[in-house]
């Protein structure tokens, strides 16, 4: 039977994952469904009295230290208590508004190189400040924070929408620090204070961390910020008929959005060279759908 209930956890965490990526979907959106699919089967463990299993996924350091479920430093980012739902809520919020243009920055591949490295970066921090601890830890909070933390390196300057009070767009750099210094304070009052909390806020501030000195890593190869915008457009392209479009574009794209709309313009009008499929637009490059090693400019 526990086997049973656990594959059934499995399947919802891992099903949305497995569909994104075959659909070339956004995983960052399907991670927010696995959260919450997964949150769903917790809460029917924990009505039908099978809350103990989560002992085989939450992390206590104790015993990671000792080499035993050293997977729970992964297993434990898919897990949230059944009595607190703006635990996996706030995580969701971090993942959808700040995840998915931060997917789109990154592509798909290296987002989840990104998140796993947060998602790391917190259980490893957690068991640093807690050596012999058998209190278990649970939560996606450490990867949310990587996400805040990566981003905050790559592109401190992007706007995403977000509720700081109201909902608009605020700037990467704004967001990230609120809650990183947000984090410090709270964790100083805990540990210097003796304050006591149920927040593992070290783990939150280990998965930022080791986020954001990973970035130059992960992200190697893509242009950084402003690059792609002011780099000269080439004088030869492949698009038939749209010279004037492409003339357009290159007298008025130096500012980003202007840039940016010119290009879809462009790829709505166009066609592959190769497949005459559709074209789109990612990361400040015209691509095919279908496969961008037919094309991709510039």
């Amino acid at each position: 039977m526990e086997g049973f209930l656990l594959s059934i956890w499995v399947a919802a965490i891992v099903a949305p994952l497995l569909w994104a990526w075959k659909e070339k979907a956004s995983i960052a959106m399907a991670l927010t469904l696995s959260l919450l699919f997964g949150y769903i089967v917790q809460l029917i463990w924990f009505w039908a009295g099978h809350w103990d299993l989560v002992d085989y996924l939450w992390m206590r350091p104790s015993f990671v230290e000792s080499g035993g479920s050293l997977w729970t430093v992964i297993t434990s980012g898919f897990v949230h208590s059944p009595g607190n739902p703006l635990h996996v809520l706030s995580n969701i919020i971090i993942i959808a508004l700040v995840g998915i243009p931060l997917e789109e920055r990154l592509g798909r591949g290296r987002w989840c190189i990104s998140y796993l490295v947060g998602l790391l970066g917190g259980s490893i921090a957690w068991v640093l400040a807690n050596p012999g601890s058998t209190t278990p830890v649970l939560g996606a909070s450490g990867a949310a924070f990587g996400i805040l933390g990566a981003y905050l390196m790559g592109w401190p300057r992007d706007e995403v929408f977000f509720p700081f009070i109201l909902i608009r767009k605020w700037p990467v750099h704004f967001i990230a620090l609120v809650y990183f210094a947000l984090e410090v304070f709270r964790t100083w009052q805990t540990y210097e204070m003796n304050e006591m909390s149920d927040v593992a806020h070290m783990a939150h501030l280990g998965g930022f961390v080791l986020a954001y000195a990973m970035l130059p890593l992960i992200r190697k190869g893509i242009v950084w910020e402003g690059e792609a915008e002011i780099e000269e457009l080439p004088l030869e392209h492949p698009f038939v008929g749209l010279d004037d479009l492409v003339k357009r574009l290159r007298e008025e794209g130096d500012e980003k959005e202007t840039r940016q709309a010119w290009m879809e313009e462009i790829s709505e009008k166009a066609k592959c060279p190769v497949c005459e499929g559709k074209m789109e637009v990612h990361r400040m490059r015209i691509r095919c759908i279908a496969d961008k090693s037919h094309l991709t400019w510039p």
